[in-house]
């Protein structure tokens, strides 16, 4: 997938480095459409989706949260969220519990039926980092996982505005 001039307007025969306000936030969403279609594609045989993945590998990880904490986690709406854990039930890899003390709230619990999904969905999130990584030496590596968590950050600080 390449973005073109002539399908996103905004964007000029120019570099990055002359327009790069321009440039972030289509790269971005360019990268991550990318990540997301080459990750459904390597996993398919696996019949999970990047968005289902993504639940599972929170679940896997810290078992009994809430489809709240969860949503927070994703960073994705309480609505869609259901609609993924309702499949990810239906397919017997997640269950809805009661919770101990207030019966009104579910948490989410992984099952055994999960377990071989783990390790090829994350050797494929894995392959990705280092694909996309290609050509960058260490300290670039670093730098730009320090820049991603800087942006990360502001972004979350201005979210709740």
């Amino acid at each position: 997938m390449h973005i073109h001039a002539e399908t996103w307007p905004f964007v000029t025969e120019r570099t990055p480095e002359q327009w790069p306000e321009r440039h972030l936030t289509p790269t971005i969403t360019e990268i991550n459409l990318l990540i997301a279609k080459t990750f459904n594609r390597r996993v398919r045989a696996l019949g999970v989706t990047r968005a289902q993945w993504q639940a599972l590998f929170w679940l896997s990880r810290r078992d009994g949260l809430t489809q709240t904490e969860l949503a927070e986690l994703l960073v994705i709406a309480r609505p869609p969220l259901g609609k993924i854990v309702d499949r990810l039930e239906a397919e017997g890899w997640v269950e809805r519990r009661p919770d101990q003390h207030d019966r009104r709230i579910k948490r989410l619990f992984t099952t055994d039926k999960v377990q071989p999904l783990l390790e090829p969905a994350q050797a494929v999130v894995v392959e990705l980092g280092e694909a996309s990584m290609r050509g960058m030496d260490a300290e670039e590596r670093a730098q730009l996982m320090r820049l991603l968590l800087r942006m990360r950050e502001n972004l979350g600080a201005i979210a709740s505005e």
